[in-house]
């Protein structure tokens, strides 16, 4: 089963590049600067992708709730794609992406040049990017064990085992 397209693979893999690159080379300078801009570029892509794509990001509270409750209980269902719980993560990783590009944008503005708010702001976003990715490297690790699947080669691969309802 093909899961995620070539476009959507490449999107992950390009902006995760970006973001670890963005993480070590935080200098502030032009080359961190253009990488985060570019970073959020490529979250607007995949955004765009998913609407001509006609994919379901939606994510839902009720199917969250009971993925939740089968997983506290050990049976989380398989999905063809994002599971609701990385749907949410997906959600948050790319609003804090676009959130990081608005707020590096800002700082550079005459009307904030030197504004340790928004330079506080943009830290505190930095910093929540990274729990959100060791929060979502932690959970492909968890399910890959749990499904005894690897959900990163299906990243890379675009395959994954099919989804059954025995599983």
């Amino acid at each position: 089963m093909k899961p995620w397209d070539a476009i959507v693979r490449l999107s992950h893999w390009t902006l995760a590049a970006l973001v670890v690159f963005d993480f070590v080379y935080d200098d502030g300078g032009y080359t961190h600067r253009m990488v985060g801009y570019g970073a959020a570029v490529v979250v607007l892509l995949r955004l765009g992708w998913a609407a001509v794509r006609g994919h379901s990001l939606k994510p839902s509270i009720a199917e969250t709730r009971v993925y939740v409750r089968l997983l506290i209980a050990g049976k989380p269902p398989r999905s063809p794609g994002h599971d609701p719980l990385g749907l949410w993560m997906v959600w948050l990783i790319w609003s804090l992406v676009l959130l990081l590009g608005l707020t590096g944008w800002m700082s550079r503005l005459d009307a904030f040049w030197g504004d340790e708010t928004v330079q506080g702001l943009h830290l505190w976003l930095a910093n929540a990017l990274l729990a959100a990715v060791l929060v979502h490297v932690a959970g492909v690790a968890a399910m890959s064990w749990i499904w005894r699947e690897n959900l990163p080669a299906a990243m890379l691969s675009g395959r994954k085992r099919r989804h059954d309802a025995a599983d």
